[in-house]
């Protein structure tokens, strides 16, 4: 199975913190909470910063805004902590800064002000981990200079909504993940669309995201459905890798077989190769 090579669509996270609506309200309220902050949505201007891209949702971050101009808030919703994601942040930020500060400014003596960058990954996977750590980029230096160059992404563990460090002023992310847990609980692969709309039927119900969910349950299950088809893909990819990687060293072993003389015979008893594979490795070999 192939990846499927489609412009980039919303997750359910990224509508609920950004293109919906009520994704401005959403996000201050998502970022006083990550934050410690007190933004009020009347006092403050916000303009979102998407970046373009065709490739599938891997290589695009999830919500981006900028608050007043002074102020960039990366953040990345995850299952999975992927250590790799202060990289991924530097990427992002500075295509973020490339579309702020004109060409004909890079080149000027006097210094160009940026956004303050802000870095933060809600992480609701199933792992066991603190409710709060740091990812950095210096931790994947081969020697860490501890000043060229560094790039923090702080991990809030939301994968309990009951246990939410910051549960009291974000409700919004309490019903979200709340939302994502019924979504776990009732999905069934071999009828995705049904699982998703009986979830949303329990979420709405238990007055979890009810208004969004009224407005979009359609929305919402497009959404849901992408986002499954993509990890049934990468489900599907690491298997192949696996036996690609199999084969490869079954192979290897042969050639080396072969070399020491052993009989065709033997070599796909040891390798668990087919008798026509040995056949034209040793052709190979007889042929070099």
């Amino acid at each position: 199975m192939a990846f499927r090579n489609r412009k980039y669509k919303d997750s359910v996270f990224t509508d609920l913190f950004g293109s919906d609506r009520d994704g401005k309200k959403n996000f201050l309220e998502l970022y006083n909470g990550l934050s410690g902050s007190d933004f009020k949505l009347d006092e403050v201007h916000l303009e979102r910063k998407v970046i373009e891209q065709s490739l599938y949702k891997t290589f695009n971050n999830d919500v981006s805004w900028e608050i007043n101009g002074k102020l960039i808030v990366l953040v990345e919703h995850q299952s999975t902590i992927n250590e790799n994601m202060p990289f991924r942040c530097l990427e992002y930020v500075t295509r973020i800064y490339e579309g702020i500060v004109p060409v004909k400014e890079r080149y000027a003596e006097k210094v160009y002000k940026l956004p303050n960058p802000d870095f933060y990954v809600v992480y609701v996977g199933k792992k066991e981990m603190s409710l709060e750590q740091e990812l950095r980029l210096s931790d994947a230096f081969y020697e860490k200079d501890s000043s060229k160059l560094e790039l923090v992404v702080k991990v809030k563990n939301c994968s309990d909504s009951k246990m939410l460090p910051i549960v009291t002023n974000c409700a919004i992310l309490k019903e979200y993940c709340q939302f994502i847990e019924i979504v776990e609980r009732f999905y069934n692969k071999r009828f995705p669309k049904r699982s998703f709309k009986k979830a949303i039927e329990i979420a709405m119900e238990q007055g979890i995201l009810t208004e969004y969910l009224d407005r979009k349950s359609r929305e919402v299950i497009n959404m849901l459905c992408a986002k499954y088809d993509y990890k049934m893909d990468i489900a599907v990819k690491k298997e192949e890798a696996y036996q690609d990687g199999l084969q490869e060293k079954a192979e290897e072993i042969a050639k080396n077989a072969i070399a020491q003389g052993l009989t065709p015979e033997l070599v796909q008893k040891i390798t668990g190769l087919s008798f026509e594979q040995v056949a034209e490795l040793q052709k190979q070999y007889l042929n070099k």
